[in-house]
């Protein structure tokens, strides 16, 4: 941690505060296209067939439309595909988007977290001078809260603590209401998950992996309730630099499907293997033309959307920076590699080999802020040690910095992870899905909380798995 503490206090001023993002909708508004299954969302769902009152007096008839009914309505709602649009820091750090809870509905920035399964957003018992800074959740406010009233805390790798009582109230994200929910309501919020304009955390994680107690997923009870038409949640993110300067477009999470515009080729999908976590087998792993050994145990990988870089054990990250000219180690700031690398091919990407497929991230995504040393920056690729408590830790993280360069299908129902090529779109925007982003956005992305929020992740890695 000692690294992104660092860049914290030398970067304070590193931001996108130039500008005022604008403020994202709510519901937004897609394209359909010829397979409803594949593309879009709805922005209501039809209406069931006209059986007249003749009809049903006949027996055979009655028996046949009955049938036909059955299959419609099977279909009107099973086929349902939502879309939240997401968006971004300047660094590429973190990704928010809107989720409203209760009735009223009282709105929220969440991260979509992948490597938890906990559903929580801070309320207003939460007292804290961070707390008090962020949106909260008051129950008394929503006529259809329900209490439930039990003890709950999660602690996150980043040692990022929250805690406080479970309640059920109607959740909506991408456009999907959720009914009688359980959800986190939290009293207490430390660490980096206490960032300004981060109002909660939603896991899409497994059932299984909850720490919070027997409670559904959100994505779990959209299944149960026939919300999405699939059991996957895809995700495509856009980085900083390649939108505008405004960061209107940070990409988007699609609940029930995948978008077929977003990638090309073929989806290649890995088993999971662990019964908690979001975790694959790695093949190989090349840094340019160079293979770098990956021991049995060091194989295993969880892809993570809730954090920011890549992690390997000790003897992968060395293995991995003394594969790259100039490389250095610092006691404070960890892995430094040159700041001229973000606009070289010499040293080549960094590959993943996952199913047979190969998958990379470029160099220049690695290189990350400029250190305190002229011409060397921070690497985004970095050992467990970074994080206290993980130090021994066997495997690899995969986060945003893996995720934004592919198009990612998170599939419950198979349970395997698809990986495709990303679809790389101009400034400006997705035209078939990003209409806009959740609302509220404006009231936490002011420049100064963003400039905070972004700096208090960085200096956590906002590893939340």
């Amino acid at each position: 941690m000692s690294k992104l503490l660092a860049l914290n206090d030398a970067n304070n001023n590193t931001t996108n505060s130039s500008s005022t993002p604008s403020s994202p909708t709510s519901s937004p508004t897609l394209v359909e296209g010829d397979d409803p299954l594949n593309v879009g969302l709805k922005a209501t769902r039809p209406e069931g067939p006209d059986i007249t009152p003749a009809l049903l007096s006949d027996p055979i008839a009655k028996r046949q439309i009955s049938h036909l009914d059955h299959v419609e309505h099977e279909l009107q709602k099973r086929a349902y595909v939502g879309v939240a649009p997401v968006r971004g820091d300047a660094l590429d750090t973190q990704w928010v988007a809107a989720m409203l809870i209760g009735s009223p509905a009282q709105e929220f920035s969440v991260v979509f977290d992948t490597g938890s399964s906990d559903l929580w957003v801070s309320s207003i018992s939460c007292l804290s001078s961070t707390c008090m800074g962020l949106r909260r959740f008051n129950p008394q406010r929503s006529s259809s809260f329900q209490q439930d009233n039990r003890q709950w805390a999660v602690t996150y790798a980043d040692t990022s603590r929250v805690s406080g009582v479970l309640g059920i109230d109607d959740v909506t994200v991408a456009g999907i209401e959720v009914q009688s929910q359980t959800f986190g309501l939290a009293n207490v919020n430390i660490g980096s998950t206490a960032a300004p304009g981060v109002d909660g955390i939603l896991g899409l994680g497994f059932d299984s992996n909850s720490e919070i107690g027997d409670v559904k997923t959100l994505v779990s009870n959209m299944i149960a309730q026939n919300q999405i038409d699939e059991a996957k949640v895809s995700v495509w993110l856009n980085k900083a630099a390649d939108q505008d300067k405004d960061l209107s477009n940070g990409g988007q999470f699609i609940f029930g499907g995948v978008d077929n515009s977003l990638f090309t080729g073929d989806i290649t999908y890995l088993p999971v293997t662990s019964s908690k976590d979001w975790q694959i087998t790695v093949d190989q792993i090349f840094i340019g033309r160079k293979e770098l050994s990956v021991s049995s145990s060091a194989s295993n990988a969880i892809v993570d959307t809730g954090s920011s870089f890549i992690l390997f054990p000790d003897y992968l990250a060395t293995a991995f920076h003394r594969a790259i000219p100039n490389a250095q180690f610092d006691s404070k700031l960890g892995w430094l590699i040159p700041c001229n690398l973000a606009n070289s091919r010499s040293v080549g990407d960094l590959t993943f080999v996952l199913g047979g497929v190969r998958f990379s991230v470029p160099i220049s995504d690695i290189v990350i802020l400029k250190s305190e040393y002229n011409s060397y920056c921070m690497s985004a690729v970095d050992s467990w040690s970074e994080l206290a408590g993980h130090g021994g830790q066997s495997g690899i993280l995969l986060g945003d910095l893996f995720i934004k360069n592919q198009y990612v299908v998170y599939d419950y129902q198979k349970r395997r992870i698809g990986f495709a090529e990303k679809v790389q779109l101009p400034a400006g925007g997705i035209g078939l899905n990003a209409k806009g982003a959740g609302a509220g956005f404006k009231d936490c992305l002011k420049s100064s909380q963003w400039s905070a929020a972004l700096m208090t992740v960085l200096a956590s890695v906002f590893t939340l798995a």
